[in-house]
């Protein structure tokens, strides 16, 4: 009898359990809302847009699934996105449109990297108009973004897309060469730059327009200021006035960049600062011809100009720097390097042949116009060029008299007081 019951109870447990495994299979899994919407748009489906051209909706499931932002899901982004109002009716006029809509979306998480993109010469460039200006899903793409590791490779991604030429020209540099050959420079624990480290990821500078790449070359190159200063003559107003690339890219074509400078609001004159008529205006009454500022075109452009009504102190700066982003990246081992005093200190040096003047632009770039290259030969141009004067570079003639007349006064005090001590002394002699 107890026998039995046990084997009652046994098969009654199993006839138990078997019934609840059922139960539990009959029963539908949770709902994924991401396989919701994977549903529709894992298939070819395509939206025409106002300017003709086709967008089409399809997303790579497993893609989104590795995806950093597959934790999120596809309504972490697309919160405007409902049930009743979706599939959305409304037009969209380009792709541009829609990209420059949800770029906002990733705000949303990332304040503090959208608010230091708003800074960058990218985001100017956007506000001005620009249709090739690149937004959050340029670089990061919009539903396969990787791991913040994904971006340091050395093969520059993202920055190679756009800037494909300027990349080639780093991969050969020293800096490039480095990071491809175990990316050692001096001691083990000192890293080669990669785009982000000069250039910043998110507030991506206009590096030209400014000391900022200058002062990001001593940030890594600690000691570089005070090794100039063993062997090279004003170090200090060398390195100032002079671009690192233009003596660190040894191959390079180089140009004198006179800068528009306004002293009373210590910055670079820019297009958007009111400085009387807009500056092409300007420059076109100045030089109707278009065939380059001579020297007495350029006193006037310095000039001329006001600022509600009052005047502006406007000056040049001077500075030697190589005529191509792409020469900015072929940066040589430092024992190629340019060392001749004479590649710039004497008449008919090359880099003193093309010269250019320029103002800012809105994004922080800037807009270089053609100057004749008597400008830095002329009198009239003493005043402008500034703390840029060369002794025997700029090959104005008035200054190196001015220097010689110098340093001939200079030599003569002390001499004139040694020679007349010399003659008293002899006379008291003979007393």
């Amino acid at each position: 009898m107890d026998t039995r019951a046990k084997w009652l109870s046994l098969l009654l447990a199993t006839a138990l359990l078997a019934v609840a495994q059922a139960a539990c299979a009959a029963e539908p899994p949770p709902a994924d809302p991401d396989a919701k919407c994977l549903k529709c748009h894992s298939k070819k489906l395509k939206k025409m847009l106002g300017d003709g051209e086709t967008m089409f909706l399809q997303i790579n499931g497993e893609e989104f699934g590795q995806s950093v932002h597959s934790v999120i899901g596809c309504t972490g982004c697309h919160r405007d996105v409902a049930k009743s109002k979706h599939p959305s009716r409304a037009p969209v006029a380009s792709r541009r449109e829609y990209s420059l809509k949800h770029n906002q979306t990733c705000s949303q998480c990332h304040a503090a990297k959208q608010a230091e993109y708003q800074d960058s010469v990218h985001a100017r460039m956007v506000a001005g108009g620009s249709d090739t200006a690149p937004l959050c899903s340029d670089c990061h793409s919009s539903h396969s973004i990787q791991a913040r590791a994904a971006y340091e490779p050395v093969s520059g991604e993202p920055c190679s897309t756009c800037h494909q030429e300027i990349y080639q020209a780093y991969e050969q540099s020293v800096h490039g060469q480095a990071r491809s050959k175990g990316n050692v420079i001096r001691e083990a624990h000192v890293r080669a730059p990669i785009c982000s480290d000069c250039h910043q990821a998110h507030q991506t500078t206009a590096v030209a327009a400014s000391g900022y790449l200058r002062d990001t070359c001593l940030d890594c190159h600690d000691g570089a200021a005070v090794a100039h200063e063993q062997w090279l003559p004003n170090a200090g107003m060398h390195l100032t006035s002079v671009a690192c690339a233009a003596c660190h890219s040894p191959m390079a074509e180089r140009r004198v960049d006179l800068q528009l400078y306004d002293n009373l609001e210590q910055a670079p004159v820019s297009q958007q600062s009111e400085t009387g008529a807009p500056f092409e205006q300007q420059l076109n009454a100045i030089d109707p011809a278009g065939d380059g500022l001579d020297p007495v075109e350029l006193w006037k452009l310095v000039r001329q100009g006001s600022r509600d009504g009052q005047p502006v102190d406007v000056t040049l700066r001077g500075r030697l720097e190589v005529t191509t982003g792409v020469d900015a990246h072929r940066i040589a081992p430092s024992t190629e390097a340019v060392r001749s005093c004479e590649s710039c200190h004497q008449g008919g040096a090359e880099g003193f042949e093309n010269v250019t003047v320029s103002i800012s632009r809105p994004d922080g770039r800037k807009e270089r116009f053609e100057a004749d290259q008597k400008v830095l030969n002329s009198v009239v141009s003493v005043d402008s060029v500034g703390d840029f004067y060369l002794p025997g570079g700029t090959r104005i003639r008035l200054l190196d008299g001015l220097l010689l007349l110098a340093l001939v006064g200079g030599l003569a005090v002390p001499v004139g007081h040694m020679a007349l001590g010399r003659i008293i002394r002899r006379k008291k002699g003979k007393q």
